[in-house]
């Protein structure tokens, strides 16, 4: 199985590749999470991106929830990584 790479930035990371800052983005006071669809009280400020295909990010305006459960995901994957490796020696 090909693992996909994914990491989360704030909307104003001023070390965001060139690709994405130059992405029309949906409006971040008025846009909905383009992972859930919901549409949060307060501005969004998170990006997800995923490596795409050829090494492309592709970026993703995300909630607060969304990047909660998201960084709780990245939690439980690398414990059960370092589990798994713990096992193995």
């Amino acid at each position: 199985m090909t693992e996909i790479g994914w990491r989360l930035a704030p909307l104003d990371d001023p070390g965001l590749p060139e690709f994405i800052a130059q992405r029309a983005l949906p409006d971040a006071a008025t846009a909905r999470c383009e992972l859930c669809d919901n549409r949060p009280r307060q501005p969004l400020s998170t990006i997800l991106i995923v490596d795409g295909p050829e090494g492309l990010p592709v970026p993703f305006l995300i909630c607060v929830g969304c990047r909660r459960t998201l960084n709780e995901l990245r939690a439980l994957l690398e414990a059960s990584g370092r589990a798994s490796s713990a096992s193995a020696l």
